[in-house]
């Protein structure tokens, strides 16, 4: 998804720093240090957000990543006003309401509330620069804050406490802002009177929150564009491993007779496999919900049976060697394969939920998973009628066929592999 990243061009006792990760589309942040409590270390600090009303909340952090991050949720209070909650992120959950002694003390300003399609809130806080887990320096020249937002109907509530939908896997976007350059030289609401949200910098990007652009004091953290690429990558090789990979390597055993080529193609979907789940792994913590969601706690199930498929495998050949036939291990691993493969094409399509990819995306998965699978079925089909015609065909056959090497329904009355 194409994402432009308009950064403010807010000078030294001048304009409030702004960024909007969605161009003017979407929300928009801007944060103000005045030069006291810049000077000072410790004091208040302002920043506004703003958004469409279609946004059922949109959300301002200090902190490099979700979790340990001082984060302040905005939502519509169904009432013409907006709620400001101050939360405390912790990585594997929805953030959390902040109660505690050391919770950010916001104060909602004039300027704030709901007028036409557009919700604000102008927010002061006197002590956001250290919250429980970090901390940060209001003098700082590469100061870290994170943002995300969900699109959806208004929460219209006042509770703080009010729970959230999860954003999705492009609604969020991290930044690193020169604070010196966000000083303003008055302590006092700063969105009555500075210049436009918009700012004067422009850009364009593509991924997760990667834009960039030529204003001054904000730049997009490195960090933000590899989570876009790791999950890319974890997407792209997971589905090719479940989808495809792993359902061609099964059937080519029965249809070549070769179990040395069936064992080399799964041993490379084995190891692409394990790279797509560390990949995923990674992405999980990036966006705080490893085993926390359906997907990452499936996969990992999934995963975790998988890596036990080639000791089973290797078992049924060496029993099939020496018996020239199946025994329970085999079917284990047949039987544990199949169901496997299944339950990882089904969890792709829960990912693919979970990061809120487009339509046509989620069509194509489900379509080329389709073929596959239905030419799966159409082969293993075919093999067991073939082998039903050839048993009857050589019923009467000598008993000495048996001591031929082992091959794929070559010996009469059963003998697969």
């Amino acid at each position: 998804m194409a994402l432009g990243f308009v950064p403010g061009a807010g000078l030294v006792n001048g304009d409030p720093q702004s960024f909007c990760p969605n161009d003017s589309s979407g929300p928009c942040y801007r944060i103000a240090v005045p030069t006291s409590s810049a000077n000072a270390g410790s004091g208040n600090i302002y920043f506004q957000i703003k958004a469409p009303t279609t946004y059922s909340w949109v959300a301002l952090g200090t902190g490099s990543r979700m979790s340990g991050s001082n984060i302040f949720v905005v939502y519509q209070d169904g009432n013409g006003n907006v709620t400001v909650s101050p939360r405390l992120g912790t990585g594997n959950t929805q953030p959390q309401w902040d109660q505690s002694s050391t919770a950010a003390q916001l104060t909602l300003l004039a300027g704030s509330g709901v007028e036409g399609n557009t919700m604000t809130a102008n927010v002061a806080c006197a002590n956001c620069q250290s919250w429980n887990g970090g901390s940060m320096s209001l003098k700082g020249t590469s100061v870290p804050w994170i943002a995300a937002w969900r699109s959806g109907s208004s929460l219209a509530t006042t509770n703080k406490g009010a729970s959230i939908s999860q954003h999705g896997s492009r609604d969020h976007t991290s930044v690193n802002i020169d604070m010196t350059s966000a000083t303003v030289s008055s302590d006092s609401n700063p969105f009555l009177t500075a210049a436009s949200t918009d700012g004067s910098g422009t850009g364009t990007g593509t991924g997760t929150g990667s834009g960039s652009g030529s204003g001054t004091g904000i730049t997009l953290a490195q960090s933000d564009k590899s989570a876009a690429t790791i999950l890319a990558a974890h997407g792209i090789i997971a589905a090719l491993v479940m989808a495809v990979l792993y359902p061609l390597g099964s059937l080519l055993m029965p249809l070549l007779g070769k179990w040395w080529v069936h064992g080399a193609w799964q041993v490379i979907a084995f190891a692409l496999m394990w790279a797509a789940f560390g990949l995923g792994v990674q992405s999980a913590k990036d966006r705080g919900i490893l085993f926390s969601q359906t997907h990452t706690i499936l996969g990992t199930v999934v995963i975790a049976f998988f890596g036990i498929q080639p000791a089973l495998g290797y078992y049924h050949h060496l029993q099939y060697v020496k018996t020239q036939s199946r025994g329970a291990v085999s079917y284990v691993h047949i039987w544990l394969g199949r169901i496997l493969m299944l339950l990882g094409v089904i969890n792709g399509g829960l990912g693919l939920q979970l990061s809120q990819e487009r339509n046509s995306l989620v069509v194509a998965y489900s379509v080329v998973a389709g073929i596959i699978y239905a030419c799966y079925i159409f082969a293993k089909a075919f093999t067991v009628l073939g082998r039903k015609n050839r048993t009857v065909a050589h019923k009467e056959a000598n008993i000495l066929n048996s001591r031929r090497p082992y091959q794929e329904s070559r010996r009469p009355g059963g003998g697969r592999y």
